[in-house]
């Protein structure tokens, strides 16, 4: 045991400092998260209709998939911190927009841009992490980013439910305000990272040759193929729990502040076990790791439509958020590991679309809640079982591992 935690400590000394920043970063922003998990009790409240809700979502997973258009080809193209600030900034102005808006249309139209400015920030972190990471630290490095994401979730939630008990411009307020201090974070002390667009970077033609190049890469690497199928139909499952649990726990009589804690419960956990356990079970296949995270999060949602008590949603979270555990820090490294140099942060852009595809066919769950009630959890957690059995297949194609030391004059 006392060698176990010796080599984790280690592996995270051993990180280079702009992952610290990252981390750090992230522990600000997702601490002042307070929009996304009240937002349809926020629209609900101010007389929208489910519909009109899903809407709302819709718009978002619309600009969530644009996104990492955007963000994985600027990553490559001019730098992953120039891309971290503008996906930031972006994020920052659209998120306090929504607040203002009192006409449907022109919340749509913000709507699409927040999820649009939101969706930037994946591929370059991530190209980031794994230019400068080893393959065999990789999955520590996500593990600790997404220990700083959760860390801040599970105080943010709880905070929000305090606020939005006031008012809920304050929420929108201190989103808006920790979004944009990460971007200066980012700006200071973050370093470019790899560019490997070639020719004009702001070229119509080099944007539509550079998207295309890497697509047709992606259908002859059938691994990479496989684990965004199977990303797609779990992340059905998995954006459930933000759009529709909020609904859930309201028709059994749960507050918004006890809703808060439910949600900041899954943050808990995972700052308290996720990276020893990650630690340990990072020895086992990753494809069978994913299956079984997949697995856990299908339970977890079938968990939520049989709760009806206060002990039993935090059961239910307990149970899903241990596959959220379990499969992403994992499916990060994994995907990261199948990543080649050149097509680095287009490969991360066409990971995030699958999710914002995801997101956006998930979206339609907030008015299924509305029609069949509870039924609906039964139904999305079926994504997940099938996402897990997709990743079991053994993949006839070679999974390789990019373990290129990044050239260290293209990090500056």
């Amino acid at each position: 045991m006392r060698n176990f935690f010796s080599t984790l400590i280690s592996d995270i000394r051993s990180l280079p400092r702009p992952v610290y920043i990252l981390v750090l970063g992230q522990f600000l922003n997702r601490f002042g998260s307070f929009v996304y998990p009240f937002l349809s009790l926020f629209l609900k409240e101010n007389d929208y209709p489910l519909l009109k809700i899903s809407g709302v979502f819709a718009a978002i997973g619309l600009g969530n998939f644009v996104g990492p258009i955007i963000g994985g080809y600027l990553a490559d193209a001019i730098g992953r911190r120039n891309t971290i600030a503008i996906s930031l900034f972006s994020s920052a102005s659209s998120l306090f927009a929504l607040y203002l808006c009192d006409n449907y249309i022109l919340l749509l139209v913000f709507a699409t841009v927040f999820g649009c400015a939101n969706f930037i920030y994946g591929p370059p972190a991530s190209a980031l992490i794994t230019d400068l990471v080893e393959p065999e630290k990789r999955i520590t490095a996500f593990a600790l980013t997404r220990l700083a994401i959760n860390a801040g979730f599970a105080a943010g939630p709880m905070v929000a439910g305090l606020l939005y008990t006031r008012s809920p411009i304050l929420i929108f307020a201190g989103d808006a305000l920790t979004t944009f201090l990460f971007a200066i974070l980012a700006l200071a002390f973050l370093p470019h990272g790899l560019r490997t667009v070639e020719g004009k970077v702001t070229s119509p033609r080099i944007f539509i040759k550079s998207w295309t190049d890497a697509f047709f890469d992606t259908l002859r690497n059938k691994a990479y193929s496989q684990f965004l199928l199977a990303c797609f139909l779990m992340s059905l499952s998995f954006i459930q729990v933000f759009n529709i649990l909020a609904l859930s726990t309201e028709r059994y009589g749960i507050s918004p502040s006890i809703y808060g804690l439910i949600m900041g419960f899954n943050g808990v956990l995972i700052t308290t076990i996720e990276i020893p356990l990650i630690q340990w079970i990072k020895r086992f296949d990753s494809r069978r790791i994913l299956a079984v995270g997949y697995f856990l999060i299908a339970c977890g949602c079938i968990a939520f439509g049989l709760a009806q008590t206060v002990t039993e949603y935090f059961i239910a979270m307990g149970i899903f958020t241990l596959g959220e555990i379990i499969c992403l820090p994992i499916g990060l490294a994994y995907s990261s590991n199948l990543a080649p140099e050149k097509f680095r942060g287009r490969y991360f852009g066409f990971r995030g679309m699958t999710w914002a595809i995801g997101t956006l066919f998930g979206s339609i769950g907030v008015w299924a809640f509305g029609q069949i009630g509870d039924s609906w959890w039964f139904a999305s957690g079926s994504f997940a079982l099938i996402a897990a059995g997709v990743i079991s297949l053994r993949s006839k194609a070679i999974e390789p591992v990019c373990s290129r030391t990044p050239k260290k004059e293209g990090l500056a």
